[in-house]
């Protein structure tokens, strides 16, 4: 037994028992770490869920009511303006439902001051928009009523035009030469799923993949636990009966 235990503490096994060990770590920590990420999902779908299934409110209202922007998020709230269609970009590299696509964005001036809000008006199939006429894009004229969820608008660093990669408000109001409102209105008017664009599907409140993964981190680090001490044991048994 003493031999077979000499030959484990030989280097070669004292790289493989550091090597073990540091699997067993990492499979943890990530297995933790998946954990951690669904529960801040499930937080997050809670929120979501919540602001969602609340009355929708005017916008402007909802700026006023609370100091953080975050607290609105993911609200419904109302506005009512006229589109300006010569203020209008495209969010490039989007898809739903499996197709490649782009998001239209568009100024609408509120009634209530000269303020502007940027509207997400939907989804556009990517055929459709490099076939169609631009004009033909262009958003609807006179006075509008406009439903849809607050989310916020993204920092983005590529390059501005009428192309963007993410809505940056920042951006959009330098471009535009117009001061608009700090969050974005997406168009909510789920039931006309046939016109374009297409109004976009509401959050995504699934757990996704975490648990899964986690439980696969989780049953590495147990094949290392269990697995690894059976070859030990089995190699020291072997060693002695060598000698």
């Amino acid at each position: 037994m003493n031999s077979g235990r000499h030959r484990l503490l030989r280097p070669s096994w004292i790289i493989s028992h550091i090597l073990v060990c540091a699997l067993v770590v990492s499979t943890f920590t990530l297995g933790m770490w998946q954990l951690s990420r669904l529960d801040e999902r499930q937080s997050y779908n809670s929120i979501v869920a919540s602001r969602f299934e609340q009355p929708a409110e005017q916008l402007s209202n909802l700026l006023q009511s609370f100091e953080e922007e975050s607290d609105i998020l993911y609200r419904v709230a109302e506005v009512s303006g006229e589109f300006d269609p010569s203020k209008q970009i495209y969010v490039v590299n989007r898809s739903q439902n499996g197709v490649a696509g782009v998001h239209v964005v568009t100024a609408l001036e509120t009634l209530e001051s000269s303020l502007f809000v940027a509207i997400n008006r939907g989804f556009i199939p990517r055929s459709v928009y490099l076939e169609t006429n631009p004009e033909d894009l262009s958003p609807p004229t006179g006075k509008v009523d406009v439903i849809g969820l607050v989310i916020a608008g993204k920092k983005d660093d590529r390059g501005y035009g009428d192309e963007m990669a993410e809505i940056d408000l920042e951006a959009l109001s330098d471009y535009w030469q117009i001061d608009l409102t700090s969050v974005v209105l997406q168009r909510k008017d789920l039931d006309a799923v046939t016109e374009i664009p297409i109004p976009l599907l509401p959050p995504d409140l699934t757990e996704g993949p975490h648990l899964s993964y986690a439980v696969q981190w989780f049953i590495f680090m147990s094949i290392a636990l269990i697995g690894y001490p059976l070859v030990l044991r089995k190699v020291s048994k072997e060693t002695v009966q060598i000698t």
